[in-house]
């Protein structure tokens, strides 16, 4: 299904975008009284210069929408502006954008009512979950909203956009009735629901409720109750959701830490004689005694740390797990209690959910096992600042949590799983670990200060980085056109010489000095210059010279061009720098022939050996790329996903190294790869990348670009939620 929409997609969005840049001039040229002429004109350069960015960006949009269902994760669709069914202010034009095309989704899910019904029940069947018409990737809305996103590179106003997405409705919306026969018939090829037939089932009288194809629910009568949910109500809910993505960071992020407390609350209350201090009752450690006990943790961790810690290398991880048990043995100490006392609610909480931080930061996959372990002896110093700032966890900007995302991401960038660096930057991350453990008061302005200075430092290397790949960049499309400059320019002298008997010496002024002289033109000047123009009508009129009938005015009219000739061809010398010897001796060779023309004599054509020779050779000159061959359907199904890559992806090879691609030709399918410093290391081929993914060779990185600590916290509510799911389903199997 992926591919035939991919195709699909790719064939009427171009289309659409050719189809809206020609009627963009009919509405600029329409007489209004709001005199936006200029506003469409504008809009139709905007799509003519972005147009392989809205392309790519559409079909990365809709590939993406296949990935979000497979896992589960495609939402419905409920508004134009990204599928935000959450109740936002927005300004008039948003609003007005989203009015549009939330009305062309509602009217192209009416109109294709019975087939959405019949795809949804077999592609749903295909992976094994539950959807719904406006969840699947193929839904009207779903191609709206990557209109939407790929419209984003377009600096255009409100009345532009309304009218593209008019065109959208009647053009390509239009069409999908298109689409959705090819996927509804090659899953019936596949055998999947093959004698699936669209049927409404009607509800019974007093019923009123909507429907349109499902089995309608029971309704069950409603009665009060005024019993008190207990415990178990509780524990057995609903598997909880992830706050919403449209609510701002902070609020995101008190609601993800609440769900987390909540899932601990829920687990500690099926541990039995779990001994936690119920929150509001009086608790047997203060604050003080709290942050003294860490204190004392981490000066006992500082002496055990301070052999491991003097080199970056081969660092053994920090015992999170002994941690709690060397905790609770100095609160003891402290209150000099023979029984381990009970733990506040709160404070439970909070050593727990330290310690799942940093177990999951050494499980994390995008950061180096050595630039992990260095991470994981700030467990004891960041567990003291929990107990002393309320806010630690509920504050994205904490300077702690700030430095953990500036260490991790900077680690990760810059450091190898074998623990070779770029920059020193496993020695700064050291020399940062460090200072923390060795202050015996770690606090927010401790923390503040030792940020500046990683960010100070980071900053400088990520310019001299971003000066590296600029400058690659460059080489790299200059290399990419004249490629292509040199495959233009053989292509129109092939073209005129391919039928022709030519002798030796036309054919080698053609092939070698003029070929570098019409290149360098069409470099310096374009085709849309005089002197291209004259190179061409030089061929032509050469060529023309060796085909004269022997008619005196044809004589007499090329007696007279000869000279321009003449003087076109020193031209073409002189500015390629050609040797004066060899230019010398081609011209008079070139004459030569000339004059036995004059006579009605026909030079000898060129030997098939060496008019082959030369052919190869240019072919050669114009390009040491390999040829086109053909592609297995596989290889074809990876450039395909290839095209759609960005700029900074980057690729793991089978030895754990890492090379970026900083820029590539979705025409050619050159990729510009660089490394970790920004330094180039090759240009490769589409074809060749393919063959390593599919050989397992090299594969591309997904990377979270969410911070360390906010994607940590998510797989930690992941977690919990799955084993309060699975305990509740042991209780009740056991029951």
């Amino acid at each position: 299904m992926r591919e035939i929409t991919l195709a699909f997609s790719r064939e009427a969005i171009k289309t659409f975008l050719h189809t809206v840049h020609d009627r963009l001039i009919d509405y600029a040229q329409k007489p209004s009284e709001e005199k936006r002429d200029f506003e469409f004109l504008h809009a139709r350069a905007q799509i003519s210069s972005r147009h392989n960015e809205i392309l790519r960006t559409f079909l990365r949009e809709m590939d993406h929408h296949f990935d979000q269902f497979i896992s589960g994760e495609l939402h419905a669709i409920r508004a134009g502006t990204g599928g935000n069914a959450a109740l936002t202010l927005m300004d008039q034009n948003a609003l007005e954008e989203d009015l549009a095309l939330s009305a062309i989704r509602t009217r192209a899910n009416v109109d294709y009512t019975e087939p959405l019904w019949v795809l949804t029940r077999r592609m749903t069947r295909l992976v094994g979950g539950k959807s719904t018409e406006h969840r699947m990737p193929i839904s009207p809305g779903c191609f709206c909203q990557a209109l939407q996103r790929s419209l984003v590179a377009m600096d255009v106003g409100l009345p532009v956009k309304l009218v593209i997405y008019k065109l959208f409705d009647r053009l390509f919306i239009a069409r999908l009735a298109e689409l959705y026969g090819q996927c509804s018939a090659r899953l019936e090829a596949l055998g999947v629901l093959p004698d699936l037939r669209y049927q409404i089932h009607k509800a019974k009288a007093g019923d009123s409720a909507l429907f349109t194809g499902a089995q309608p629910q029971r309704r069950h009568a409603s009665v009060p109750s005024s019993r008190i949910p207990v415990l178990e109500d509780v524990v057995t809910m609903a598997s909880l959701a992830l706050p919403s993505e449209q609510l701002s960071a902070a609020d995101y992020q008190n609601q993800l830490l609440d769900s987390i407390q909540l899932l601990q609350d829920r687990l500690v209350a099926r541990v039995p004689g779990q001994r936690v201090v119920p929150a509001g009752q009086p608790l047997q450690y203060s604050e003080r005694q709290l942050v003294e006990a860490a204190v004392q943790l981490q000066q006992f961790n500082q002496l055990m740390a301070a052999d491991i810690l003097a080199t970056a290398r081969e660092i053994k991880p920090f015992d999170i797990a002994h941690a709690r048990e060397q905790l609770v043995s100095q609160l003891q100490q402290i209150t000099d209690s023979e029984d381990v006392p009970a733990l506040g609610t709160d404070d439970a909480r909070i050593i727990d959910l330290v310690g799942m931080l940093f177990e999951y930061i050494l499980n994390d996959e995008l950061i180096p096992d050595c630039v992990k372990a260095l991470l994981s002896y700030l467990h004891t110093p960041f567990l003291k600042l929990a107990f002393a700032e309320a806010d630690f966890f509920r504050r994205q900007d904490h300077p702690a949590r700030l430095l953990l995302n500036t260490l991790a991401d900077a680690g990760g960038k810059w450091v190898s799983n074998d623990g070779s660096c770029e920059f020193d930057m496993l020695e700064q991350i050291r020399k940062t670990v460090r200072s923390v453990l060795d202050r015996q008061n770690v606090d927010t302005r401790l923390i503040a200060s030792l940020l500046m200075t990683v960010n100070s430092f980071v900053q400088k290397v990520e310019l001299r980085v971003k000066l590296l790949e600029k400058r690659a960049m460059e080489q790299a499309r200059g290399e990419d056109q004249l490629y292509e400059v040199k495959q233009r320019v053989n292509r129109e002298i092939h073209q005129r010489v391919a039928e022709k008997e030519i002798p030796s010496a036309p054919l080698l002024f053609l092939l070698q000095p003029w070929t570098d002289y019409m290149v360098l033109v069409l470099l310096r000047f374009g085709d849309g210059s005089q002197s291209w123009r004259q190179s061409l009508e030089l061929i032509d009129d050469l060529l023309w010279g060796l085909e004269l009938t022997g008619a005196e005015s044809e004589w007499r009219r090329w007696r007279q061009h000869y000279p321009w000739m003449e003087t076109q061809i020193q031209k073409g010398f002189d500015m390629i720098g050609y040797d004066a010897n060899k230019a010398f001796k081609l011209k008079r060779s070139i004459d030569r022939i000339y004059q036995l023309r004059e006579k009605d004599l026909q030079p000898e054509a060129a030997p098939a050996e060496l008019r082959n020779k030369l052919v190869q050779l240019a072919g050669r000159r114009a390009s040491e790329r390999t040829g086109s061959r053909q592609c297995t359907d596989r290889e074809k199904a990876v450039l395909e996903k290839l095209r759609l890559i960005e700029f900074g992806s980057w690729f793991e090879f089978r030895d754990g190294h890492r090379e970026k691609v900083a820029w590539f030709n979705p025409d050619s399918m050159q990729f510009l790869f660089v490394d970790q410093t920004g330094k180039r290391t090759g240009m490769k081929q589409g074809h060749d990348l393919a063959q390593a993914i599919l050989a397992g060779e090299m594969h591309i990185v997904t990377e979270n670009t969410k911070p360390l600590v906010e994607r940590t916290m998510e797989t930690i509510f992941s977690e919990l939620n799955q084993q309060v799911q699975s305990a509740a389903r042991n209780d009740r199997h056991a029951g």
